[in-house]
């Protein structure tokens, strides 16, 4: 169990703070530096690119040991954290949110890689929804933080307590990981059906553009709007906590249910999720978006890799290229339709495009059924 809480606290370093405390502190900078709604859109833009850069890295680069690799990383990623709190340059901010965004993907996939080949070689397969629950641990950690200090401490300062934290904790985590074996490579294998992956290729590539609209703004439009009265970090702290037994429960359901349906299902929830916001601008309406969203959005990436994965194992690359290019595309997008319309519009957009990766999933475990009986 030490290497899995080892694994639990690094994923909580690369996505739960390194990642995903820019949205609890994005009305924070807004105020301070007056940020528009496009301009925070492209910093966030910066910090997904970074993370496409990272996944290409781990794809298409052989790293020789990736242990010192993740030192490194753990190292560049406190550091980017610093210049936030440090500077106030809009172009240094958007350098300093690429590079997180690049040590984010690769401590992310090197760390599941070496840990989900450690469970799968101890046998202990349900160890992996313990795993994926460091993304929320980091996103309660980052959050509770961020409720403790905000009202004693400008934007600055909670960067800096943030880059301190994730030093720590990702220290503690490679320390509790060091007694992983060093796994050769597997070969990659390509498997007779991989054109029906292309449904999930595309309804992926939604889910990141979908689903990083609510994880970039839903912060910043609670705070904006005058109906809500409560702090709004608090809506980021229901998404950390929901999402922390989502995966344990949704792999176990998978499990007896199919994977497939219960994607589908996790699409689903994560649309209406998103959409609820837009539809009733209520305390509760945002609590509930808040909770699926949290609840859903690491399910679905888990439920996705473990279904590619039985496919074609180097198709995982190419998934987390398109999961991130999307990622790309969303806050941009939501941004614009945040300053020149109505915070509504980027929410049902996103809302859509998750519902349509529900339908295209459904359309690939049809496809799926077909091949198996003529396989």
């Amino acid at each position: 169990m030490k290497v899995i809480l080892g694994g639990v606290l690094l994923l909580a370093v690369a996505m739960g703070i390194g990642r995903f405390s820019y949205t609890p502190l994005l009305p924070f900078m807004q105020a301070e530096l007056h940020l528009s709604n496009s301009t925070a859109g492209f910093i966030a833009l910066s910090n997904y690119l970074g993370y496409f850069v990272g996944s290409l890295l781990c794809t298409f680069v052989v790293f020789k040991n990736k242990r010192f690799a993740l030192i490194a990383m753990i190292l560049i990623s406190m550091l980017s954290l610093l210049v936030l709190g440090m500077m106030e340059n809009i172009w240094l901010i958007f350098i300093a949110r690429f590079v997180s965004g690049i040590t984010s993907a690769v401590i992310f996939i090197f760390t599941t890689q070496m840990i989900l080949t450690y469970i799968q070689t101890i046998q202990k397969n349900h160890f992996t929804g313990y795993l994926y629950s460091g993304v929320g641990v980091g996103i309660v950690g980052s959050s509770i933080l961020i409720l403790l200090f905000s009202s004693h401490l400008h934007t600055g300062g909670l960067w800096v307590l943030l880059a301190v934290m994730s030093f720590v904790i990702g220290i503690i985590g490679l320390y509790l990981i060091r007694a992983i074996p060093i796994m050769p490579v597997q070969p990659r294998t390509k498997g007779k059906n991989t054109v029906i992956l292309y449904w999930l290729y595309f309804a992926y590539f939604l889910e990141g553009l979908g689903y990083i609209i609510t994880g970039t703004f839903i912060v910043n439009v609670a705070n904006s709007t005058p109906t809500i009265q409560f702090d709004s970090s608090l809506i980021w702290l229901i998404v950390g906590v929901a999402a922390i037994p989502s995966c344990m429960l949704f792999i176990q359901l998978a499990e007896n249910f199919g994977y497939a349906s219960m994607l589908t299902l996790a699409l689903v929830l994560q649309a209406i999720g998103i959409a609820l916001p837009a539809l009733s601008i209520t305390n509760w309406s945002f609590f509930l978006s808040a909770f699926l969203f949290g609840f859903t959005f690491m399910g679905i990436t888990a439920l996705t890799n473990a279904i590619v994965k039985q496919i074609n194992v180097s198709a995982i690359g190419i998934l987390t290229a398109l999961y991130a290019l999307g990622q790309i595309i969303g806050p941009a997008i939501a941004g614009f339709l945040l300053d020149r319309l109505h915070f509504s519009a980027a929410f049902i957009f996103a809302s859509v495009a998750v519902l349509i990766a529900s339908l295209l999933v459904v359309i690939y475990s049809i496809f799926e059924r077909k091949w198996i009986l003529h396989a």
